[in-house]
């Protein structure tokens, strides 16, 4: 290759060398170490005119070779997934747009694909199930992502901290009239329901691709997330239990083992979900429309729907530009695109992201992806393009931009150095080699990150809104959508309180108006007591107990004295306080009371006792205290890991939940259950609390407390079945003559 050594080189000049580039390449198409230098030196000997200078960046994109220059943006913005020719590119069913359809499909991206492929079996027995979309098939945020599927989509608020965690956050911020006490019980059951989705999401798209030999890069190897701090640490530790809970494994990985296995380098643990992994998002939706269209399926590409009305009759005209169609049931698959033809659905506003591939980078991930809140930063290295220990990285980051036109292919230019900087951070043998091809894409986001799966109308169905985590819901969704399209019942595994698209039309939540949403969130209470009572008994001590030790703080004659205890005397517990005559009657016909001085240890670590609850009223270092609830719980070396933040909604979650239901059968279902479940969960709140406040104290027997008059010590252990919550109720005083105290065994 020859240039104009010293002087500016033109693209007349850089056909000339790209062309001589391409035939000294190797057969993968990467330089070879000679080119490569000869290259760099034609770089460093001359200048550049812009359109030079871009055309001859695109060749070292291609060939893998560094520049010594600033990296601008690659010529090419085709996505990698879009690079090869459309097998549906402008298909049509038929001349002519149908006038009539049973089912009518807007958009035919990835969720408009598998709800036709979910309805081709009703297609083959003689519906007429219709797909149209504004462009070709897959070409919008189908064809522009990254290319992932995920178990737990991990949406955030800032600092990532865990599914149920995040879910609190969003919820909050959505619905700041709501008592934080639902919303906590509320976030647990959200976490479990999105978690069930996308767990049938990853399943059904396996058995999709396996059983009907769908060729998309399959690649379900794994997915490794970085935390950055320790409480993403906590943050994913906490996931291995609620997706234990759904017959899930998660790894949690040391930092050796992430060297060992992606040869960088971080100073956190990583949460690694088998299963989850990359695939050619592009394919699988051809794949999806091809299968659905031998069954009879019709599909018409380039096909803009204006509107859609909502006709007296129940039935649906879907105004095209082409003419009008009359659907039974429209099943609306549009994203980013979906306040476009439903204003009513603005909540749903499109957002950007941006991605690069760089080409011939080392084999790093293996086909498993990684993900981090560290930029954001995204990356994978598609199984197609791998080729003798090289494969193309595909990255994405930085912040999601809001955008006003979803159509919109504007790149920007901080974003785009930004991913070059965590590009290089984990390949640093990338450093100064452009990328090949960057590009971005639409996205659907909703205020609460929960996508929109459920009827709008009768008839109208919403599948939209997945918060930049296609991958992880729009199988299971597709699905869905035709359940209900062939029905009048969402799946039980689609709860609409969670997911339905009116929950956005008013500013009072769905699950506070839903029939069952009281028993719902009850329901997730009541698994949190489960398992705080797990941690309880974990946090028992195993060796045996030590004698139980009296204080010589306030002898009494009387100490260990079996009492009688009077209904009112049971009151004064604040549990306690509502309850009619016959209930507490019954609460106290199951306990046994003893008089017992204060200062004096009530239980040592082996007895059958989970929970103890000790009142305390007088004199407290010279102030007048109010009444207060006190509870430790013991753990060898002193440590307790309860947080206060996952039981501190006991009493009020009921008593508000009580409030809000006006039906009289509602409101006296609620007291029931109300009364019901307040002793075990204001037991195991204040026990919660009490264990924070204690941790990392020293855990042996001890001398007098110094708290001051009326204080009490309390250990916990576990019961004798190993799950019943017991309450240990105590009444002391700093006065001469205390109430009785009562006990649970």
């Amino acid at each position: 290759m020859r240039s104009r050594v010293g002087g500016v080189f033109l693209p007349a000049d850089l056909e000339r060398v790209a062309a001589s580039a391409r035939e000294r390449a190797d057969r993968d198409g990467r330089a070879s170490a000679e080119l490569r230098d000869e290259l760099q030196r034609i770089e460093h000997e001359h200048e550049f005119r812009p359109a030079a200078r871009r055309l001859f960046e695109q060749l070292l994109a291609t060939l893998g070779v560094a520049s010594s220059l600033p990296i601008g943006f690659p010529l090419d913005d085709t996505p990698y997934w879009l690079r090869d020719p459309h097998p549906l590119g402008g298909f049509r069913s038929a001349t002519e747009l149908p006038a009539r359809a049973d089912v009518l499909i807007i958009g035919a991206g990835l969720t408009g694909a598998s709800a036709a492929y979910h309805l081709r079996d009703a297609a083959a027995a003689g519906r007429q199930v219709v797909v149209v979309d504004k462009g070709d098939p897959a070409c919008e945020a189908s064809g522009r992502n990254s290319g992932h599927f995920e178990m737990i989509p991990e949406n955030s608020v800032g600092l990532y901290e865990g599914l149920a965690s995040e879910r609190f956050r969003f919820l909050s911020r959505c619905y700041a009239n709501v008592p934080v006490e639902v919303l906590h019980a509320e976030a647990e059951r959200q976490a479990s329901a999105v978690l069930a989705v996308t767990v049938r999401n990853r399943e059904r798209m396996r058995n999709i691709i396996h059983g009907d030999g769908i060729a998309c890069d399959f690649s379900p190897r794994g997915w490794l997330f970085l935390a950055q701090s320790e409480r993403e640490e906590q943050a994913i530790c906490d996931e291995v239990l609620l997706a234990a809970q759904h017959g899930e494994r998660i790894e949690l990985w040391a930092r050796h083992r992430i060297n060992e296995a992606f040869s960088f380098t971080t100073d956190r643990l990583g949460r690694f979900v088998p299963g989850d992994g990359s695939y050619h998002p592009f394919k699988y939706a051809c794949g999806l429309l091809e299968r659905a269209r031998r069954a009879g399926v019709q599909l018409y590409a380039r096909v803009p729907v204006k509107a859609i009305r909502s006709e007296s009759d129940g039935t649906h005209t879907v105004v095209t530009l082409e003419g009008e169609i009359s659907a039974d049931r429209v099943i609306v698959a549009t994203n980013a695109f979906t306040r476009d033809l439903l204003p009513e659905l603005a909540a749903i506003r499109p957002r950007q992201s941006q991605v690069m591939v760089t080409e011939h980078a080392p084999d790093r991930t293996g086909g498993r992806i990684v993900t981090t809140e560290y930029g954001p930063a995204y990356f994978s290295q598609p199984r197609g393009g791998l080729r003798n220990g090289r494969a193309p990285v595909i990255f994405g980051g930085g912040a999601d931009r809001p955008m006003a036109n979803p159509s919109s292919r504007r790149r920007s230019r901080r974003i785009h150095d930004q991913l070059l900087g965590l590009r290089d951070s984990f390949f640093p043998e990338l450093t100064g080699q452009p990328p090949s091809a960057e590009w971005v894409g639409p996205m659907g986001f909703t205020p609460d990150q929960l996508p929109a799966i459920g009827w709008l109308r009768p008839g109208l169905i919403i599948a939209a809104g997945f918060n930049g985590y296609g991958g992880s819901y729009t199988t299971a969704a597709g699905e869905a959508a035709s359940v209900m399209a062939l029905g009048d019942e969402a799946p039980d595994w689609v709860p609409q309180d969670v997911f339905s698209p009116t929950r956005f039309l008013s500013d009072t939540p769905l699950f506070l108006n839903e029939h069952d949403s009281l028993w719902r969130i009850v329901g997730s209470l009541c698994h949190q007591l489960r398992s705080v009572t797990r941690q309880l008994s974990d946090a028992a001590p195993s060796a045996p107990p030590p004698p139980v030790r009296r204080t010589a703080a306030a002898p009494r004659s009387g100490e260990g004295r079996a009492v009688e205890v009077s209904l009112a005397d049971a009151r004064v517990l604040r549990p306690f306080a509502r309850f009619d005559d016959e209930e507490l009657s019954e609460v106290l016909s199951l306990m046994r009371a003893e008089r017992v001085p204060a200062g004096a240890y009530l239980f040592n670590g082996g007895r059958p006792v989970r929970v103890v609850l000790h009142h305390r009223r007088g004199i407290h270092q010279g102030v007048r205290a109010r009444p207060r609830y006190a509870a430790e719980a013991h753990q060898p070396h002193g440590k307790c890991r309860l947080r206060r933040d996952e039981l501190n909604r006991a009493q009020a979650s009921l008593g508000d939940l009580h409030r809000g239901h006006r039906s009289r059968p509602a409101r006296a279902r609620s007291k029931r259950l109300r009364r019901a479940l307040r002793p075990a969960l204001a037991g195991c709140s204040q026990a919660a609390r009490c264990a924070e406040r204690r941790a990392n104290r020293r855990s042996s027997t001890r001398g007098p407390d110094a708290r001051g008059p009326g204080a009490c010590r309390s250990r916990a252990g576990p019961t004798a079945d190993g799950r019943r919550v017991v309450a240990h109720v105590s009444i002391d005083s700093a006065s001469p003559s205390p109430p009785s105290p009562i006990t649970a065994p």
